[in-house]
């Protein structure tokens, strides 16, 4: 599971190193890890292959002709990427990607459970007071 929250960096050739705890679910888990642009912030989600196929097969179970389904199959999907991870567990993040979730130097990674969000740090702050406040 992702649980927890780390504070880290994009480095001058937007590579983000995944924190050691993430790492290991990923490297226990013998999966595929994919990144997409969330659908309900300004932040990119880390899932693993299962969860994705979990997804797919959902959207497969529901209506075909269902233009919110894919609608909703569009907007994952198409924006849906394997990441490498190398030896020091870092990824390379794109261009685009990083444009969308305003990713600057400094990042936060938050713990989902079975996935992993990564935000710009001040944002993430920012998503988890409000996130303990509505909660209350």
């Amino acid at each position: 599971m992702f649980l927890s929250s780390f504070y880290g960096i994009v480095d001058s050739k937007n590579r983000i190193a995944i924190p050691s705890p993430f790492r290991s679910t990923i490297n226990n888990s013998n999966e595929k890890t994919y990144l997409f642009k969330s659908l309900k912030y300004e932040c990119l989600e880390v899932h693993l292959s299962s969860k994705i196929n979990t997804l797919i097969k959902s959207f497969d179970e529901k209506d075909f002709l269902s233009k919110k389904n894919d609608h909703f199959k569009t907007a994952i999907l198409s924006d849906l990427e394997e990441i490498t991870i190398d030896k020091e567990g870092r990824f390379i993040l794109r261009d685009h990607l990083q444009k969308f979730s305003k990713l600057s130097k400094e990042i936060i990674f938050i713990g989902k459970g079975n996935h992993f969000e990564i935000w710009e740090k001040k944002s993430g702050e920012k998503h988890k007071k409000i996130s303990r406040a509505r909660f209350k």
